[in-house]
């Protein structure tokens, strides 16, 4: 509960589950996800090469939320 909260705290989670259905997502979570795709097909590169950048973006993007937050405090 404590890493929840933590999450939410630092703007890194909303609370709602880990598989979030795009009907119930906003509507710039909508548009940023169809900008994030338009950007993927555009490099012409392998849905694994795709998945593994889109994951070093979000570690890389969660740890700088992170340090900014906690240097903030």
């Amino acid at each position: 509960m404590k890493v929840r909260n933590f999450l939410k705290r630092v703007e890194l989670s909303d609370g709602q589950p880990t598989s979030i259905d795009r009907n119930l997502a906003s509507k710039r979570s909508k548009e940023l996800a169809d900008e994030i795709k338009e950007l993927c097909k555009s490099k012409g590169v392998s849905y694994v090469e795709i998945n593994k950048a889109l994951y070093i973006a979000d570690t890389e993007l969660c740890i700088e939320t992170i340090s900014t937050n906690l240097l903030q405090s």
